[in-house]
């Protein structure tokens, strides 16, 4: 397990890549799991309800997955999938660990306020969530580089996930 863990941290320090993870459909559905529990707890604790967060979890892995292979297939590089998916899960589940107790945190600063004029986040968080999350697209774009052709182009393709993830998601919780 920790040998797993240091190849996922490897991918997020970016000293390697997805080649370095085994291809295979048992490893994946395990690196789905681990992704799902990494985000179980402050998923619950921010949603309104476990089948709101069940809906978001879901819409937002089958989104990733279908973003990876439209990549694939437009770049022609099928060979990639199945170890980018896994890469993508296993260093967003390490993401979620990391990210978890700012998450945590926020919710009870939510939680305390009773107006939103009153809400006074604290700068280390806001600074903290900042850094996770440009650290978290750097990372994606350094997964999507592998399969793209032109990787310079990686920073928008996962910048652009990022946000049609959010619209997506949004949509489907107003609704």
């Amino acid at each position: 397990m920790i040998k797993l863990l240091t190849v996922f941290w490897n991918i997020m320090l970016k000293r390697s890549g997805q080649e370095t993870l085994p291809d295979s459909n048992f490893f994946l559905g395990l690196v789905f799991v681990f992704y799902f529990l990494s985000q179980l707890i402050s998923g619950i604790k921010v949603s309104d309800s476990i089948d709101m967060f069940l809906m978001s979890f879901v819409i937002d892995a089958v989104f990733l997955a279908v973003w990876l292979r439209l990549l694939v297939e437009f770049f022609a590089t099928q060979s990639y999938f199945r170890r980018s998916l896994i890469a993508l899960f296993g260093t967003g589940g390490i993401f979620n660990i990391i990210a978890s107790p700012l998450i945590i945190e926020f919710s009870n600063y939510m939680q305390s306020v009773e107006m939103m004029d009153e809400l006074q986040i604290p700068v280390w968080l806001t600074f903290s969530f900042l850094l996770v999350a440009i650290w978290s697209i750097v990372i994606m774009a350094h997964i999507f580089s592998k399969v793209m052709s032109k990787p310079t182009y990686s920073m928008l393709v996962a910048i652009a996930y990022i946000m049609v993830n959010f619209l997506i998601q949004s949509l489907v919780q107003g609704l």
